[in-house]
């Protein structure tokens, strides 16, 4: 049985597993990243993160056929090198695949986090059996991916599918602004902050919205219908089967999925296409970028 190794390089965690692609995972090992060390930080730990989920899993490093990373952040994929990282210092333009290879000794494919998990709830998840899937993360940032036939777009191999760098009208103000800016849990925390005069989270929000609060039920609805207008513009560019959405903005419920759902199908959805398309909860949890990446890694071989 061939294995391979998925890492997730994240801004708050790091986790490495060994898996067959079948979406099991034989082990999983999860550190934390202490941002203050930057990006050489991380790399100190990489080698013994892998050497501990090799072991958990009672394998060996001549059983793999390869790595697969995704990282959160831009990447280049056909140079297999880190563009930038938006939250932690000390990625940019840094060669993480020929870095990788050579304390591995396995083929290493890189790939954004979020085209990543599109690609494991594409194939192995809640999109499995279908053609044409467009994941969404909705957590502390806004990402994408496409994956058409099992396979990721890569776009020129510096990343397509980023529905949160596009653009929507700003609910306070009506002016552009990014999707990101506006469908975050950041901005959610934010937005909530400055309405109800004091420092809240995302999360914080969600649970006075969960009481009754008007003004964080207005927030989380203003949120949830800027994505709608997201989706509404790739349904119409693209047009896949099925939109998946993942992250921990898609866990507040009905509060949040109510209005998503309400304003496309009233407002947002180009009605031609109305009837041949859904929008799902992701399905694989915590680990979808670590699955997605054992797959990337079988696929270097």
């Amino acid at each position: 049985m061939k294995l391979a190794v998925g890492v997730e390089i994240g801004g708050t965690k790091l986790q490495a597993g060994i898996g067959s692609g079948d979406g099991a995972l034989t082990a999983l090992v999860r550190r934390g990243v202490d941002p203050s060390k930057g990006g050489a930080g991380i790399r100190e730990q990489l080698p013994s993160i892998i050497d501990e989920a090799i072991a958990k899993a009672g394998c060996s490093a001549k059983q793999l056929v390869g790595l697969g990373v995704g990282f959160g952040g831009p990447v280049d994929f056909h140079r297999g090198r880190i563009l930038v990282s938006h939250q932690i210092e000390g990625w940019s333009d840094f060669p993480l695949r020929e870095w990788l290879a050579k304390k591995v000794e396995v083929p290493v494919v890189l790939q954004n986090d979020a085209k990543t998990a599109a690609l494991a709830e594409a194939t192995l998840g809640a999109g499995k059996g279908r053609k044409r899937i467009f994941y969404i993360t909705v957590g502390s940032g806004v990402g994408g991916g496409l994956v058409l036939d099992g396979v990721p777009d890569v776009g020129q191999g510096l990343g397509a599918g980023e529905i949160g760098h596009t653009w929507v009208p700003d609910p306070e103000t009506g002016k552009p602004e990014k999707l990101e800016h506006v469908a975050s849990g950041w901005s959610i925390g934010k937005r909530g902050s400055r309405r109800l005069g004091r420092e809240l989270s995302g999360a914080h929000v969600a649970a006075l919205a969960a009481k009754g609060d008007a003004a964080a039920i207005r927030t989380i609805e203003e949120s949830a219908e800027a994505l709608a207008i997201g989706i509404g513009n790739v349904l119409a560019l693209l047009h896949p089967e099925r939109f998946i959405i993942g992250g921990g903005v898609s866990l507040m419920g009905e509060l949040w999925w109510g209005p998503l759902k309400k304003a496309l199908a009233e407002r947002f959805a180009f009605q031609p296409f109305a009837h041949a398309f859904d929008v799902v909860p992701a399905s694989l949890g915590e680990e979808v970028v670590v699955i997605g990446a054992v797959r990337l890694g079988l696929s270097a071989t």
